[in-house]
């Protein structure tokens, strides 16, 4: 095969993978009240503290517009607070609640149990490859230099 449909045929089965995964947590979630991206929403919430409503949307690439509407149902569902700045009332930051929290970590352990066994189908060389891929994907995307390279 030659070099340019290998690499159509990997970026094929990037998407497809993509597609296949998402499918599937979803069929699995349909009682789960909250999306992969609320899911998503509350863990960055978690790991950068007091968020501006901005930078969840920069983070998920979205409009501003988009985050709001998100981030709306998760502070009705009780997972998340806004905060306005005292000083300036357009600055709104991002607290997570304890419920919020809780139904995160419990939704991480779900995922977390859905991929080990998936990823138990791979040998061990296999899931050695796995990573060496991603970590070397995750360098050329996370390196300006290397990925303007590429561009």
């Amino acid at each position: 095969m030659p070099k340019t449909d290998k690499i159509n045929y990997l970026i094929s089965l990037m998407f497809n993978t993509g597609r296949l995964i998402y499918r599937q947590s979803h069929k699995k979630n349909r009682t789960n009240i909250f999306s992969f991206l609320q899911l998503e929403v509350l863990n960055y919430v978690l790991e950068n503290k007091e968020p501006l409503m901005k930078d969840v949307a920069n983070f998920l690439c979205i409009t501003p517009a988009s985050a709001t509407s998100l981030i709306n149902r998760l502070v009705k569902a009780g997972m998340l607070k806004r905060h306005f700045d005292k000083n300036d009332r357009r600055i709104i930051r991002l607290f997570i609640t304890a419920k919020g929290k809780k139904a995160l970590n419990r939704e991480f352990r779900k995922s977390s149990l859905r991929l080990r066994k998936i990823l138990t189908k791979l040998n061990q060389r296999e899931q050695e490859n796995l990573i060496r891929i991603f970590q070397k994907l995750q360098k050329i995307y996370s390196d300006k230099q290397e990925y303007e390279k590429v561009k």
